[in-house]
């Protein structure tokens, strides 16, 4: 088909163009039929439309974003359940409070990675919906991956020499905060959204520190993390 096109001419360019017009007429004819009932004929040409099928499609998109806050809250609050333990393994090699940084195994590094691929895998497979579903879904998504990359950063900085050593840590605790705070966006969101729905307030922050709570979100002195005051 390619080559009897190249080798058509202006001529044969018509031809095709005015066979895909006669189609595409063909098709408008046949979804102005379909759609039209066999009550009176619209008004000055105007398309048909049916209230029922208009409600019936707007209870199913209800009824299918209520199913999304649903699966919404339980994800949010199984994955928090996940990460606060890895959280605070990482603030022992990323704290914030004035201890001392305890540097990670390779056995750490590679159950953190494993736990992060998992619930990675299981936000991904939560479905799509509406622009405020999707906010929380992608928030989860995108402070899980910020997380996979402070645990990159830290596995560099674990191998590194002595000069880039501190760096890397200082990265993987600004990834990590990140994290923190791009979760704690998708949770007001989820918030929000199950108050609207009548099904009162849903809490499910993640810590940076041990000692913060999970029902407030990011709980930072300041606003910032407190500079611990040791090298890595």
């Amino acid at each position: 088909m390619r080559r009897w096109l190249q080798g058509a001419g202006p001529r044969g360019w018509v031809l095709v163009a005015a066979g895909a017009f006669a189609v595409a007429v063909v098709v408008v004819v046949l979804v102005v039929a379909l759609t039209r009932g066999d009550g009176d004929e619209p008004a000055d040409g105007a398309f048909a439309v049916d209230p029922a099928r208009v409600a019936e499609l707007e209870a199913a998109e209800v009824e299918r974003d209520a199913e999304n806050l649903t699966a919404s809250i339980e994800h949010a609050r199984h994955v928090q359940a996940e990460l606060v333990p890895v959280l605070h393994d990482l603030h022992a090699v990323l704290p914030v409070d004035g201890t001392t940084a305890t540097p990670p195994t390779a056995e750490d590094v590679a159950s953190w990675r494993a736990e992060l691929d998992a619930l990675t895998g299981e936000t991904e497979n939560l479905a799509s919906g509406t622009s405020e579903h999707n906010i929380v879904r992608n928030g989860m998504l995108t402070s899980l991956e910020l997380i996979g990359d402070t645990v990159d950063a830290v596995d560099l900085a674990r191998s590194a020499d002595a000069s880039a050593a501190p760096d890397l840590y200082a990265l993987a605790g600004e990834l990590r905060s990140r994290a923190v705070e791009t979760w704690g966006l998708a949770a007001i969101q989820l918030d929000l959204r199950a108050v609207a729905a009548d099904q009162g307030h849903v809490h499910v922050f993640l810590p940076v520190r041990p000692g913060d709570s999970l029902d407030g979100g990011l709980d930072m002195h300041g606003g910032e993390p407190q500079d611990d005051g040791h090298d890595h």
